[in-house]
């Protein structure tokens, strides 16, 4: 029997638009748009898919970015942008992880 160690509790899906405040834990995977902050509670990890458009803040313990955010990016822990991670804001984290391709 395969055990599943990642659990994800909240997806915003490709094709869904939000406006305003979204508060979000656990894993959170963003696929859609938001206009808006995204907070996370304490011991979360925000993921924003390659499909994810934000125009607002990010906050969580963890954030990885994938796809585009506008709006400064706060993580307690570490931010994780990948090389299609496209980031127009301050990033502020005790760790910063920038792939190849990334900006």
């Amino acid at each position: 029997m395969n055990q599943i160690t990642e659990t994800t509790t909240n997806i915003i899906a490709e094709g869904t638009k939000i406006e305003g405040k979204v508060t979000v834990n656990n894993i959170s995977r963003i696929h859609g748009i938001v206009t808006g902050q995204i907070s996370g509670v304490s011991g979360s990890t925000v993921i924003i898919c390659e499909t994810a458009v934000v125009e607002g803040d990010v906050v969580g313990e963890t954030v990885m970015i994938n796809g585009y955010v506008r709006g400064n990016v706060v993580a307690a822990k570490k931010v994780v942008i990948s090389g299609t991670g496209r980031v127009v804001g301050n990033i502020k984290s005790p760790s910063l992880s920038v792939d190849f391709g990334a900006y």
